[in-house]
């Protein structure tokens, strides 16, 4: 899946091993202008990429089922339950567990940290620095975890394969390479706005904003401070992203989105030629909608000419 600034594309490989391309607007192409500015405009590209992101596998899932017996599918209900789900497990998993699990962490809370100013309280030290520290290591400890296991499932490393494939194909574009697979092939499967990069620097930049607020000793306080802070911390973490891949040779941004990109390790695979022409469909696809290219040709019928033989096949 390729998305480009006004329209998204998805490529699929059939069982008979053509390649078919689902085409359509980018969920931000009518956005609100008042959801396109800096440090707002991150929860909501968030939101769209996991709405376009499931849809995506399902649409992908259903091409993979044709010639299957006849299934039921599930109702537009089944598929918000299953999407809220999976929000709330990610959320449980990520978010709150670490936070709950840091808490019994044998570090004495400040006693001077409720009489501090907001100001005072950015100044990273002291035991209320320590638990928002081991709450976000915690979170990422957890996030590897999970990718460990899951990689594990030959289907999962496929998808991280066509992952690799992806940054492959942009990371040729952006550099002006040809594309085609021998094009893009030699470029890196590493690329600095990917999602992986986008979790990390969530985790990093949510240490330091929780730091500022202290360490509320309720659990329950504590889960609905984390709560209502992800659209702040997303929007940061966004615009974070955008500087990195904007300004790849600055060295603070460079270190900033390191660890992330060290992380796509885990989550690319380095992919198969087949795989790569798949992703390279996504790319023309939107390049052609958004008139970068121009539309390939259709191939000319094959009409006799009077005197002539007719073409024999090919092989």
């Amino acid at each position: 899946m390729i998305r480009g600034k006004t329209r998204v594309a998805t490529a699929c490989r059939t069982k008979d091993g053509q390649i078919i391309v689902q085409r359509g607007e980018a969920e931000n192409a009518n956005r609100h202008p008042i959801w396109r500015l800096a440090f707002l405009r991150g929860t909501p590209a968030l939101v769209d990429s996991l709405r376009l992101g499931y849809k995506t596998l399902m649409w992908s899932a259903d091409i993979a089922m044709e010639g299957e017996p006849e299934q039921k599918k599930p109702t537009p209900l089944a598929y918000a339950l299953t999407i809220a789900a999976s929000i709330a497990l990610a959320v449980g998993l990520f978010i709150l567990l670490p936070s709950w699990l840091s808490g019994y962490l044998p570090f004495h809370p400040d006693k001077h940290a409720a009489g501090k100013t907001l100001w005072e309280q950015f100044i990273p030290t002291g035991p209320t620095f320590l638990y928002n520290v081991a709450e976000g290591v915690g979170r990422v400890l957890m996030l590897i975890g999970y990718i460990l296991v899951v990689g594990r499932s030959k289907e999962v490393q496929r998808v991280f394969a066509y992952h690799g494939a992806e940054h492959k194909v942009v990371n040729g574009y952006e550099a002006g390479a040809e594309l085609t697979v021998e094009g893009v092939k030699p470029y890196s499967r590493i690329h600095p706005r990917c999602g992986t990069s986008f979790i990390f620097l969530f985790f990093v930049v949510g240490i330091l904003m929780h730091a500022a607020f202290g360490w509320p000793e309720n659990v329950f306080i504590r889960f609905a401070s984390r709560l209502l802070m992800i659209p702040l911390i997303a929007g940061v973490a966004y615009e974070l992203i955008r500087l990195a891949g904007r300004f790849r040779d600055n060295l603070l941004l460079k270190i900033l989105v390191f660890p992330g990109m060290l992380l796509q390790r885990l989550t690319t695979a380095e992919p198969q030629d087949d795989q790569i022409e798949v992703a390279l469909a996504s790319m023309r696809a939107v390049l052609t909608d958004e008139g970068v290219l121009q539309p390939e040709p259709a191939p000319a019928p094959e009409i006799p000419i009077a005197g002539l033989p007719a073409p024999e096949a090919a092989g």
